[in-house]
Formats: C-alpha cells, structure tokens, sequence
C-alpha cells in the first residue's frame, strides 16, 4: 500500500510545478509537504474545506481540491495506523477511492505514465508469504532503532 503513496505524491507534484515555479526536486518532497504547499497557494480549494475528515467529504465532491484531501486523508490513515493490518473492506474502499481519484488526476496533469496504469501495475503484484515476513521483520528492526535512540 505505501507505494500508492509514492503515486500520490507523484499527482501532487505535478500538479504543483503547474502552478508555481522553483520547486525542489520531487525526491525531496512527500506528501505532508506537498499538500501544505497545495494549501498556502490555495489554487485548489476543496469544496468542504482545508483539513476535512473523510465524513465531511462526499463522493460527489470531486474538485482537485477534494482529491487532495483525499490524498491527505489517505496518507495519515496509513502512516497513522498503530497496527500493521488494513482490513480487505478498507483496503478495497481505498482502492476505489485512489483509482477514482487518480483517473482524475491523468486528464488534469497528463502525466507521461497514468498514474492509474502506475497503481494497476502494483495491485497486480503478488508478495509471497516469505516477502510478508521478510518486510514484516524489517518494519519491527525499524520499530527497535527508533525506540532505542529515543
């Protein structure tokens, strides 16, 4: 799933270098800071307004600045989540959400690559249960540095 986020960041970006000059390169921009930068030049405003919730915005809501949010709200529930499980439910929302959204996104920044192939492409992968533990492990060896330099 976190390399939807990457995708994500990818439309923010290229929607940005749009509408402002002298912006730093992509890989030292994620989401957090591209959806600030979206915010303070507030060229795309969501039809509710900036920082909703997911209940606040409606499937009919479907300006760039809603996909924002949307993109906004998307990250901090993945980067949020306080278990590493997301249910089949919310996974298949989220897809739809993302796709519907990413579609969008193709005819408004026309990118080289549709950012929807890009997604289809990582859904069509398969992770064998020796990659799951392999990441698993990996993110609990992430988890344990961090706790012992704080």
């Amino acid at each position: 799933m976190f390399s939807k986020l990457n995708i994500l960041a990818d439309a923010l970006y290229d929607l940005l270098k749009q509408d402002k000059a002298n912006l730093r390169p992509r890989s030292d921009c994620d989401i957090t800071n591209l959806y600030s930068e979206h915010r303070k030049l507030n060229k795309h405003i969501p039809s509710g307004s900036w920082g909703g919730s997911w209940q606040t915005i409606r499937n009919t809501d479907i300006a760039i600045g809603d996909d924002i949010e949307r993109i906004r709200l998307t990250r901090n529930e993945l980067q949020h989540s306080r278990i590493f499980k997301l249910e089949d439910k919310r996974f298949i929302e989220l897809c739809n959400i993302l796709s519907d959204l990413l579609k969008r996104f193709d005819h408004h920044n026309i990118p080289r690559r549709l950012y929807t192939d890009e997604l289809n492409d990582i859904l069509a992968k398969t992770i064998s249960a020796e990659e799951v533990k392999s990441i698993e492990n990996d993110i609990l060896g992430m988890t344990i540095e961090v706790e012992i330099e704080h």
